[in-house]
């Protein structure tokens, strides 16, 4: 219940629209019941080969004759009762009972009877003196009312599903964007966690999923309900003693609705994660694209792919055969229902009884064309209720999938946000490690080995304004380092200080407003070179961005192109090489004018040219700016603007220095710089 009443404050805002809906709804029931109530005028001018005007005639007479001999009755038990002593014994008031529940009754159908004369009476005083008199003439006006009415009907059902599917698809937009919301306000690890094609399964199939749910629940599950209540106000006007006994069906049909909800939802969480799997399976062929090509294992993604989709199938056919029991389960209850009610219906028209075994079924014997009426109305209530039960098997799986949503919303970040932030100035001071211990999590259910700590007690302290190269061998904790600063993840053990101040303890806004990352692997945005550039300082001017491109050297490039800066660079920036995009990452960091620069291995996969010009832009722009550069080797261009070098091997810091003062004490860093070296010459 907690998953729909969340989604009820999506739907609210658009409870108007909701109302428009239930408001054609009910019409649109309203003349289901009317459409089937004209069973009766076409048995009496068809079936019974009598015009209206005799059967409302004949309807009063009886009506009249009925009354007379109720009558009769009443004063014989008022006679009665006023035979019996009128005192206040146990006895003879329990004498008194019975007859007095005898005048009751025989008051309440004398009652019933003189509302069936006056509605008689008013049809034949108002409506068939309008009516046409010939019996074929009244047969094809009835049928062009039937016609009319059933237009009707249906305008009303369109209104109602375009109203409720809009307000399913808004309602859908709105998740869209909270869990959108939700996302960006998560870490990267713990989005990670989750699985990211899983998420893109719940932003793009399990929300479509749900909206397709959510528009059958506002249109045709509100309306059959509504069908059914309105075929069964008739059905208690014709006899409500067999009425009462069609509800006494109601709950064992619950009770299935029921058994049947419980495993269609887990069929429906099993058929998610399996096409969740294989969205999996997709992207990874396709970001490794190359790979798969170039080591021709096509063959093996394809059994894979095959794999997940057989597994799909099978939770897929679990799904199936349920949502098949319970319809045709539904469908023998409908039946047996029906013939429980009608048999004794018939019994009585045939028998011209009111009550069979001595129970009491009817106030008279019913005739031919009421008991078509009650039989019409009866199939108008079952027949609802049987597209229920689909539908029913919808309302369950769209809460397995809000509930799928929810729960990504509610996925809790491992870098939390401070109660109370304290005010984070521009770096002035340092920047500080300290005692640093980290270990990445793991994702629940992940029964893989432990990973051990990336980073062990780890101390370094970058002074304001300084240019340090953060070095090392792979996976001696270079980029989780770095990563720390602008909490892309926290540390287990340990601090990151700010000038002194806790980063944890900071506004998330403030300390990440002061730094710029350039990372090893760039991806563009599907935009102009000029929108990418931006994107670090959306509201600067147009020669603030050219300032910047110019600085990281993408004009040089840009120049050349027939539209400069206005170039698209394709998903991902694929129109452009490595070393462009790196130039236009650059660019996009110097307008955002940080005050702490962090570049991870800036230069590792680019051409010499675009090295060569990316160190000479950074040689300017990282003066009095505090740098941070992870590389696990240094060239001589980087070493000309670096102030002092900081070696990590296996989570910890081992020595700082300058490249002299390392190359003659630290073996580590000596092999780091020796090694590539070595390999070009």
């Amino acid at each position: 219940m907690q998953t729909w009443s969340r989604l009820v404050l999506f739907v609210t805002p658009y409870w108007r629209r909701l109302l428009l809906s239930l408001v054609f709804g009910g019409l649109s029931a309203l003349l289901w019941s009317a459409e089937l109530a004209l069973t009766a005028p076409l048995t009496i001018t068809f079936g019974e080969h009598r015009t209206v005007s005799n059967y409302v005639r004949h309807e009063i007479t009886q009506s009249s004759a009925q009354i007379a001999e109720l009558s009769e009755k009443l004063e014989k038990q008022k006679l009665r009762l006023a035979e019996l002593p009128d005192d206040q014994t146990r006895a003879r008031m329990k004498a008194r009972v019975p007859v007095l529940n005898s005048l009751k009754r025989l008051q309440q159908r004398i009652d019933l009877e003189s509302s069936s004369i006056w509605l008689m009476s008013w049809f034949e005083t108002r409506v068939l003196s309008k009516l046409p008199r010939d019996p074929f003439a009244m047969f094809a006006l009835i049928f062009g009312v039937l016609l009319l009415v059933t237009l009707l009907k249906g305008l009303c059902c369109f209104v109602q599903d375009s109203v409720a599917g809009g307000v399913a698809e808004l309602v859908a937009i709105d998740l869209r964007q909270a869990l959108l919301r939700r996302t960006l306000q998560l870490d990267p690890q713990t989005v990670s966690l989750g699985g990211t094609q899983k998420l893109m399964n719940d932003f793009t199939f399990t929300l479509q999923q749900l909206a397709n749910g959510l528009g059958d629940l506002g249109g045709r599950i509100v309306r059959e309900p509504l069908k059914a209540a309105a075929c069964i106000s008739g059905m208690f006007y014709l006899n409500w003693q067999l009425t009462l006994l069609l509800l006494a069906f109601v709950p064992p049909a619950c009770w299935m609705f029921h058994l049947f909800g419980q495993r269609l939802k887990r069929a429906t969480r099993r058929v998610v994660e399996s096409v969740g799997l294989i969205y999996k399976s997709l992207e990874e062929t396709f970001v490794n694209m190359k790979s798969v090509i170039a080591f021709d294992r096509a063959g093996q993604h394809r059994r894979e792919f095959h794999r997940r989709n057989v597994e799909n199938f099978a939770q897929a056919m679990r799904l199936v055969r349920i949502k098949a029991l319970s319809d045709a389960l539904v469908e023998v209850l409908a039946v047996f229902a029906v013939l429980v009610v009608l048999l004794p219906a018939a019994y009585m028209v045939l028998r011209q009884v009111t009550s069979i075994k001595g129970v009491d079924l009817a106030s008279a014997p019913p005739t031919f064309p009421e008991l078509t009426m009650f039989y019409a109305l009866l199939v108008g209530v079952i027949d609802p209720l049987r597209k229920f039960s689909k539908f029913y098997n919808t309302i369950r799986q769209s809460g397995v999938l809000a509930g799928q949503v929810f729960r990504q919303m509610d996925r809790v970040s491992l870098v939390p946000v401070a109660e109370s932030p304290q005010w984070l100035p521009r770096l002035s001071e340092s920047l500080e490690f300290r005692d640093v211990h980290f270990t990445y999590a793991r994702a629940a259910g992940d029964d893989s080995p432990q990973r051990g700590p990336v980073l062990n007690g780890l101390d370094l302290c970058v002074n304001c304004g300084e240019v340090i190269a953060i070095v090392g061998p792979n996976g001696s904790g270079k980029s989780t380092l770095a990563g720390l600063l602008p909490r892309f993840f926290d540390p287990d053990q340990g601090a990151v200080l700010f000038d002194g101040i806790d980063v944890r303890q900071a506004r998330l806004r403030e300390l990440r407003d002061q730094i710029a990352v350039v990372a090893q692997d760039t991806s563009l945005f599907d935009d102009t070179i000029a929108a990418n550039i931006r994107y670090g300082k959306p509201d600067a001017t147009d020669e603030q961005l050219r300032a910047a491109a110019s600085r990281a050297h993408v004009l040089d490039f840009t120049n050349d192109l027939p539209n400069g800066l206005d170039t698209p660079v394709g998903e991902g920036g694929r129109q452009l090489s490595g070393g462009q995009r790196q130039r236009v990452a650059l660019a996009r960091a110097m307008l955002r004018d940080p005050q702490v620069l962090l570049l991870d291995e800036p230069t590792s996969a680019i051409d010499a040219e675009s090295e060569q010009l990316i160190h000479r832009a950074l040689k300017e722009f990282v003066r009095g700016r505090t740098t941070l550069i992870i590389t696990h080797s240094l060239s001589p261009a980087l070493l000309e603007y670096v102030s002092r070098i900081a070696v990590l091997d296996r989570g910890r810091m081992i020595a700082t220095g300058s490249h002299t003062q390392l190359q003659a004490t630290c073996p580590v860093y000596s092999q780091l710089f020796e090694g590539p070296r070595s390999a070009a010459a």
